[in-house]
């Protein structure tokens, strides 16, 4: 027995595949599992299409749910391509910023990886090119000489090349230029080398000095110069792994600084991955990913991906018991070979009724072997080894408590002991790095196993120059996928250049300076940043983009080391998985101040899940100034807690207006399953918007009334826009008790009565509650920010530009021209903006006839404002606090602004248009902590998507903005299709209800695939019931909502009684 655990202990069940491991041979490689065929097909058409010195192979996806296997399946065809004299080239779009920059780096990156002979690949198809020209022999004599000038050799080679194909040699003859240097002994060459490749001319009189006839090209020119030079050793694989956090919207989107979205990487990826097909020599990509990032991909892409792809080959499920046996016996029989044990069978101690039992159950090879890894630690940890019969359940742990205290005494005796003096060394981050690499390894075996979250830790020690020293890769499982990256860079070096392009490639690896969504950088330095305003230029765009500088303290490095030293002598003595027993029940890196300022500490749970069966770790607090208006704020929340077995600590109670229910979430329903467990939404969620989609009878009002209704109940105030009259009644209670009230409905309901306040306004109408908007934006509140400027001038000339006759190009120049003079000089009323056009100040503009112009729109606007009453204030303008905040504090207000005294679809548009630009100027002036609602029914009528309205531009500007500010928008349509994309998008939360025409139904079930569901039945749905997903809640799942607290009858209140609500609520202050 002591033998089996001795085997045991060694065995590594490790399910995390990282990139880094598609290069790495080991025991497992040669498990192919239930896909060895479509390896095979694959190989055999790359090897036949990239026969011709300009043939491109077709590419080929390949598709699979998460944890089957994607990445394990790359490392194979790597090592296939190699074998059959390939090159292999893995594009990694992790720090995807721009698409070819990136694809630069990673031929570097891929070329500098180290091959089964001990060679580099880049060394081997230097050594294929030489072959070429018969002098193999002669240049890797040469190479191999230190200090011989490497000029030389590459000038004999491109003779070489010039006698093969002048024309591409011409092109390409400094990229194969960079790539003999980057070869080379002298590390000044190869670091000039590494930059030039990157696309950065770091020094152009050294460059001219090693030959080079011109600065960098662009990187597509780069990438197309590499893989030519290739193409006449070999074909090359281009694969593409782990692309789903790029390009699948229900995963995560690239954001910019606000948390907005940019569609442009996805779309940039897509237009790369057609554009490759002809860019490359000789050359057959592969992707595998989601089946949903395909279709994502596929809807993006420029040009039909049929013409430059296969149709996708979907990975198959493990449902064959040999495969589930093959995977175990792949991670055993290694251990047990290196130790001379022979176990009773195979796949001992998992029996085959533990295998046969898995079939069915465990699908997946992540999950198996997490499975097997729980019953193996339990074995060691309980001294004694039995047969496992059973995979289909999660194994509970033992208590190790006395094993792990003797570790705990050894730790702090070495940290004690430790010598960190020659750590840090200028203009070497050798030592550092390696120990880093090694402590982010220990730092993801310090975090608990689980089945919903994996945590990786990628390094590439291998590279000379390698872009980053380690990234640290959350994956969440349960949102298909979704991950975030925390990248490491150790930079000590004093010279420029170095220093230059060491930090552009680890932005570039990292993909901070592209604004993706849960990326990060941290800078780990002692020294001075070097001087020079290129330098302080780059740093500054690295600190812009949110990178952080670490010089780590002695007692972590103390730590570093000790835990390096107890992890390496664990390995030696074959106890390492009880020194990982006791790394995680101590969690010493945990408790450094490294890990605290990288944000890892405690490190990032899964997202607040929405539902209350779940414990929620609560967000982050804001860093915003407090809102003007009287209300009282929540507290500020704790940190994250750690991901533990243990219950997590309880948040700090808030303090909170009378409202207030002090939940952190609202409850929206129950899941129609087994259970009905009910379901919430993090109040955190509330300001990344929610849209409910749903057709006629779907109970999308009462949905939409019961989600503000639960916020009011929060302390969250609202602005709704009541376009039909059907919210105009959200302040009165109901005349008799509904029947489907439950007791907390009627404890709600009287809470609601008590300490709401709704205020129905009625734009138009003088006779119920009038309200007056300004026409321009309050420019002078605005902050010295350019872009926020540029926004409110742009939103200010699409209202203006129709009502002044703006229809040509120079009319609409001249108008914008003075907007941003008058906004730059503090603005003011439209009055005002009237007068400065029509007598436009000498040189304000360069269009000629600017003046007139100017004067013929000043005339049109004086026509509009004498026959347009709503551009005329006939009472007071109001500013968005009236609208949010009442003289009552212990009151939250609702302000239902009712459209129904505007006639034209023109009037609603124009004034809902005013109001998100007075929004747009005032939550920027007055960010809440505790949030804000603005509410559009109806919302295809001012955010189309598929016309113009005057209100869109406004619209997508404030659903990109507002979310920073705590403003969350919640916008309702019956048509699936017919809100703008950039207003869905946007919102994290989604209610997909009822419909009815095959037309709706077939656009709702395409919204509810994209987020990795299924809705059949869609069109059955009944009143209440709706496709329900938010971050965390997994893929869309089906709810049954309540009614709502306030009176909603069958027909809305006449245009008559909305006066008399309107004029009763105007006494309200």
């Amino acid at each position: 027995m002591t033998r089996a655990l001795q085997a045991l202990r060694v065995v590594d069940f490790n399910w995390v595949r990282s990139l880094d491991s598609i290069w790495i041979d080991d025991g497992t490689t040669g498990n192919v599992g239930p896909n060895g065929d479509v390896i095979e097909q694959v190989l055999q058409e790359f090897l036949q299409e990239t026969l011709g010195s300009s043939s491109h192979g077709r590419g080929v996806a390949l598709t699979g749910h998460a944890g089957i296997g994607k990445t394990h399946f790359v490392g194979q065809l790597r090592r296939q391509v190699w074998e059959n004299g390939g090159w292999f080239v893995l594009l990694e779009v992790m720090g995807l910023t721009d698409f070819w920059r990136n694809a630069a780096l990673s031929y570097i990156t891929s070329l500098l990886q180290p091959m089964p002979d001990g060679r580099r690949q880049l060394e081997a198809v230097l050594a294929g090119v030489a072959r070429r020209f018969k002098v193999e022999k002669e240049v890797e004599t040469a190479f191999s000489i230190p200090n011989i000038e490497a000029r030389k050799i590459v000038d004999v080679l491109v003779k070489g090349l010039m006698r093969h194909d002048m024309p591409n040699t011409l092109k390409h003859q400094d990229v194969f230029r960079a790539m003999c240097l980057l070869r080379s002994n002298d590390i000044d060459s190869a670091g000039l080398a590494h930059a030039w490749l990157q696309g950065y001319d770091a020094d152009e009189q050294a460059r001219a000095a090693l030959g080079f006839l011109k600065p960098p090209p662009p990187p597509v020119d780069l990438v197309r110069g590499m893989s030519w030079i290739m193409s006449i050793a070999g074909p090359t694989m281009v694969a593409i792994d782990q692309i789903d956090g790029v390009v699948n919207p229900s995963i995560v989107s690239a954001r910019v600084d606000d948390d907005t979205l940019n569609p442009g990487l996805g779309e940039a990826l897509a237009a790369g991955l057609l554009e490759l097909y002809d860019v490359g020599y000789r050359t057959m990509t592969v992707v595998t990913c989601l089946i949903n990032s395909w279709q994502a991909l596929q809807k993006t892409g420029l040009t039909p991906f049929a013409q430059r792809y296969r149709e996708p080959r979907n990975l198959r499920e493990m449902k064959d018991p040999a495969d589930i046996r093959s995977l175990i016996v792949s991670r055993l029989a290694p251990a047990y070979d290196s130790l001379n044990f022979t176990p009773p069978y195979p796949s001992w101690p998992f029996t085959d009724k533990a295998i046969e039992a898995a079939v069915g159950v465990i699908t997946t090879p992540r999950t198996i072997l997490m499975r097997c890894d729980a019953v193996r630690r339990r074995w060691i940890e309980a001294g004694e080894v039995t047969e496992c019969d059973q995979l289909s359940e999660v194994v509970a742990r033992t208590d190790g408590a006395d094993r792990r205290n003797g570790l705990a005494q050894d730790f702090q005796q070495l940290a004690a002991a430790a010598d960190v003096g020659d750590l840090i060394v200028a203009d070497d981050d050798g030592k550092l790095a390696g120990l880093l690499r090694e402590v982010f390894e220990l730092y993801a075996r310090e975090f608990e196993p689980d089945e919903t979250i994996d945590l990786e830790s990628r390094g590439d020690p291998a590279q000379r120059v390698p872009p980053l020293h380690g990234r640290l890769t959350f994956t969440y499982h349960a949102e298909n996928d979704r991950e975030r990256h925390f990248c490491f860079r150790a930079l000590e070096h004093t010279h420029a250049i170095s220093f230059q392009a060491r930090l552009r490639a680890a932005l570039t690896a990292s993909g901070i300076n592209a604004k993706i969504a849960d990326r990060h950088l941290v800078l780990v330095r002692r020294s001075p940043i070097p001087g020079g305003a290129k330098t302080r230029q780059l740093f500054d765009l690295f600190e812009k983009s949110g990178g952080i500088v670490i010089d780590p303290d002695e007692a972590d490095l103390r730590v570093f080391v000790a835990l390096r030293q107890m992890s390496q002598q664990a390995a030696a003595d074959g106890r390492s998985a009880e020194f990982e027993s006791w790394l995680r029940a101590d969690k010493p890196l945990f408790a450094t101040q490294f890990f605290k300022k990288a944000g890892l500490s405690p490190p990032p749970a899964t997202p607040t899940l929405a539902s209350s069966h779940y414990s929620a770790a609560p967000a982050e607090p804001e860093k915003v100034a407090a809102p003007s208006a009287p209300r009282p704020e929540a507290a500020s929340p704790s940190a994250p807690t750690v991901r533990d077995p243990a219950p997590a600590p309880s948040r700090p109670s808030a303090t909170a207006a009378p409202a207030s229910t002090g939940s952190e979430s609202i409850p929206v329903g129950r899941r129609i399953a087994v259970g009905g467990e009910p379901v919430a939404v993090p109040l955190r969620l509330l300001s990344r918007h929610t849209a409910i989609i749903a057709g006629s009878g779907s109970g999308k009002t009462v949905l939409l009334r019961r989600i503000v209704e639960e916020a009011a109940l929060a302390g969250i105030p609202a602005i709704v826009i009541d376009p039909n009259n059907d919210l105009s009644r959200l302040g009165d209670p109901w005349p008799a008790r509904p029947e489907s009230f439950t007791q907390e409905d009627d404890v709600k309901a009287k809470r609601y009565a008590d300490t709401v306040e709704v205020v129905v306004w009625t734009p138009g109408v003088h006779g119920g509650n009038p309200l007056f908007l300004p026409v321009m934006p309050d420019f002078a509140g605005l902050s010295t920010d350019k872009d926020e400027r540029h926004q409110a001038t742009e939103m200010a000339a699409e209202t203006l530009g129709p009502l002044a006759g703006a229809k040509s190009a120079l009319q609409k120049g001249v108008l914008a021209e003075t907007l941003r003079h008058f906004a730059v000089n503090g603005g003011g009323e439209l009055q005002d903006f009237i007068a400065l056009l029509s007598e436009l100040p000498d040189g304000l503009s360069p269009i000629g006839n600017a003046a007139k112009l100017a004067a013929g729109m000043a005339d049109q606007l004086h026509a509009a404002v004498a026959t347009n009453p709503l551009l005329r204030a006939d009472g007071p303008v109001l500013d968005p606090k009236l609208l949010f905040f009442g003289k009552d504090p212990s009151r939250v207000r609702l302000s239902v602004i009712n459209l129904s005294g505007l006639a034209t679809d023109a009037a609603r548009e124009d004034f809902v248009n005013r109001l998100q630009m007075a929004l747009f100027s005032w939550i920027k002036q007055h960010p809440s902590k505790t949030g804000l609602l603005y509410v559009i029914d109806e919302a295809q009528t001012f955010l189309p998507s598929q016309k113009p309205a005057l209100s869109l531009g406004s619209g997508i500007k404030l659903v990109a903005q507002a979310r920073k500010y705590g403003l969350g928008m919640i916008v309702a349509t019956q048509v699936p299709r017919g809100i703008h994309n950039q207003i869905v998008s946007n919102c994290t939360t989604q209610f997909i209800g009822k419909q009815s025409a095959p037309a709706t139904i077939a656009a709702a079930q395409d919204i509810i695939v994209a987020s990795g569901g299924r809705a059949d039945d869609i069109g059955k749905l009944k009143a209440g019931e709706f496709y329900f997903t938010t971050e965390g809640s997994g893929k869309p799942g089906k709810v049954r909502t309540p009614i709502c607290l306030s009176y909603h009858p069958a027909n809305p209140p006449t245009p008559d009684e909305v006066i008399a609500l309107a004029r009763r609520t105007s006494a309200i202050e």
